[in-house]
């Protein structure tokens, strides 16, 4: 009977680290996020709405996939996404079929 407000305590603990979320820019921000800094990824999301300032840029998530590489997922869950790479010291987006779009 003593044991059960331990585990109680370690459950709530547990439960409650898993609502924390790494936001940048406003998004969920996931992957490899300790190979890059969050100016970094904050300038791949610009470049990225400087390029369509006549479209929908939402960005509801951001996966980091490496260093010079991130996904940039919009509104709609899950589904295609934007790829952002550091070409030169500049972010660069491609679409998921591949084409290069500067």
């Amino acid at each position: 009977m003593r044991c059960t407000p331990c585990v109680l305590l370690i459950v709530t603990a547990a439960v409650l680290a898993s609502c924390n979320t790494f936001r940048v820019a406003g998004a969920a921000t996931f992957g490899r996020v300790h190979e890059i800094s969050v100016a970094d990824i904050e300038a791949a999301v610009a470049a990225y709405k400087a390029a369509h300032i006549y479209e929908d840029t939402s960005v509801a998530q951001i996966q980091v996939i490496s260093h010079d590489e991130v996904r940039l997922y919009g509104d709609r869950g899950p589904g295609p996404y934007v790829i952002m790479r550091r070409v030169h010291g500049k972010w660069r987006y491609y679409n998921t079929e591949g084409i290069f779009t500067s």
